[in-house]
C-alpha cells in the first residue's frame, strides 16, 4: 500500500473477494467541532429546503470524510491496507453553557490479499438499477467541466478546484497543466498565484487512485516539451512520494538527454514505504545508471605551450575544443559527462542509492 488514501475501508467484517491475512488492532479517529461551526446554518432558513440544510449536510459530510482519512492514516502507520467494521458515531458534549460535537470513528486494521473481485468495492463507475438526482447533477457538472477544459474555457475558481478534487476528474489533467503553464514557468515572479495553484494541484493529484497518479505524472513527463513544466512534475512526484521503479527506468532510457537527467533526479526520490523487493529494484537502477551514463565528450591530446609534450584534454559535444580534464566547458558550462556544476552527477546518485539500500536493509527483517 503506497498511499494511505488507497486503503480500503468497509463497514462490514468481510466482503466478496476479501482475504484477510492478518488482523492488526483497532484503529480510531476523534474529531471535535464547536457548535459555532454550524451557527451560520441555524441563524436563517435561506439554505433549508423541506426541513434539510444542504450546507449543514456538506459540513457533516466533511467531518465524516476527515474521520475516514484519519482512520486510513492510522492504519497505514501500522502497516495495514484495509479497515473492516467501520463504525462512526456523532455525540454532543455540553458543559458550562457551551456544547461541542464529537465524531468518533472506529474499525479494525487488517492486512488483506486483493483479487479482481475486490476492485468492484471501490468502483466509482459502477452502474446501479436506480440513480438519485444528486448523482445525475454531479455527472452533469462533471461533463460540463470536462467540456469547458477541452475548449480551454474552464475557470479554475475555488468551487471548480473543490469539485475536480473531490470527484477525481482525472480527464482534465493535461488541460489543467496547460492552463497554468505560465504560472509554473514564472513561479518566482508570481509567488502568490503559484502557491494557490500548487496547493490545489497537490490535493488534486493526491485525491486520485495511486495507479492514476503514477501514470498521469510519468506519462506527461515523457511527452512534455516544456522543461520547466517537466521539472515541476518531478517536484509533485517528490512531494507525494510517488517514485516508481519501472516508470523511472523508462525515463532513464529516453533518447532525450534532458529526460534522462530528470530520471536521475527522480532516482533519488522516495516511496511511501519499502520492502525487500525494492532493494532489488534499487540495485538494478543503480547498476543501470552506473553503466549508462558515460563520457559524452571526446578525450584527445594537445601540445603544451613551449613544450613538445602532449597532455590530455577533451572536446565538448557543443563544439568547444581542448577543455582541460576535470574542467567545465567554457561555452555550455557542462562537464565531460554533460552535467552542469549545479546538477547532481550520476556517481553521486549511485552513492545516494547505495546509502538508501543500506538503510532499508537495516530497517526490515
Amino acid at each position: 500500500m503506497a498511499n494511505p488514501k488507497d486503503i480500503l475501508v468497509i463497514t462490514t467484517s468481510s466482503a466478496d473477494g476479501l482475504k484477510i491475512k492478518k488482523h492488526l488492532k483497532p484503529v480510531s479517529a476523534h474529531i471535535v467541532a464547536g457548535t459555532n461551526l454550524f451557527s451560520d446554518f441555524f441563524g436563517g432558513l435561506t439554505d433549508v429546503f423541506g426541513g434539510r440544510s444542504s450546507s449543514y449536510q456538506k459540513q457533516l459530510s466533511s467531518l465524516y470524510n476527515e474521520a475516514i482519512d484519519r482512520i486510513k492514516y492510522n492504519t497505514h502507520e501500522i502497516g495495514g491496507n484495509c479497515v473492516i467494521g467501520l463504525n462512526i458515531d456523532m455525540d454532543e458534549i455540553s458543559g458550562k453553557g457551551k456544547s461541542m460535537f464529537m465524531l468518533t470513528a472506529i474499525g479494525t486494521a487488517v492486512i488483506i490479499e486483493k483479487d479482481e473481485k475486490l476492485n468492484s468495492l471501490s468502483n466509482t463507475n459502477e452502474k446501479f438499477e436506480n440513480v438519485g438526482v444528486e448523482r445525475i447533477n454531479n455527472l452533469r457538472q462533471r461533463k460540463n467541466i470536462i467540456e469547458k477544459a477541452e475548449k480551454r474555457e474552464l475557470y479554475y475558481d475555488d468551487e471548480t478546484w473543490s469539485f475536480i478534487i473531490s470527484n477525481q476528474v482525472q480527464e482534465i489533467f493535461p488541460f489543467l497543466l496547460e492552463k497554468h503553464k505560465n504560472i509554473i514557468e514564472n513561479f518566482q515572479s508570481m509567488p502568490d498565484s503559484y502557491n494557490v495553484f500548487h496547493k490545489n494541484f497537490i490535493s488534486y493529484i493526491d485525491a486520485l487512485e495511486e495507479t492514476q497518479r503514477v501514470s498521469l505524472l510519468y506519462d506527461i513527463m515523457e511527452s512534455e516539451t516544456n522543461h520547466q513544466v517537466a521539472l515541476y512534475i518531478t517536484k509533485v512526484i517528490k512531494e507525494l512520494n510517488l517514485f516508481d521503479y519501472e516508470k523511472n527506468i523508462a525515463l532513464l532510457k529516453n533518447s532525450d538527454f534532458k529526460k534522462q537527467k530528470i530520471g536521475l533526479r527522480i532516482a533519488t526520490y522516495d516511496k511511501s514505504f519499502y520492502d525487500k523487493n525494492d532493494i532489488e529494484n534499487l540495485n538494478q537502477t543503480k547498476n543501470f545508471i552506473h553503466s549508462s551514463f558515460k563520457e559524452r565528450g571526446e578525450i584527445t591530446t594537445k601540445k603544451q605551450l613551449l613544450s613538445s609534450k602532449e597532455k590530455d584534454v577533451w572536446n565538448c559535444e557543443c563544439g568547444n575544443k581542448s577543455v582541460e580534464i576535470g574542467e567545465y566547458c567554457g561555452s555550455c558550462d557542462n562537464d565531460i559527462f554533460g552535467f552542469k556544476e549545479s546538477e547532481m552527477k550520476p556517481a553521486e546518485i549511485v552513492k545516494y542509492i547505495d546509502q538508501k539500500i543500506e538503510l532499508i536493509n537495516e530497517s526490515i527483517k
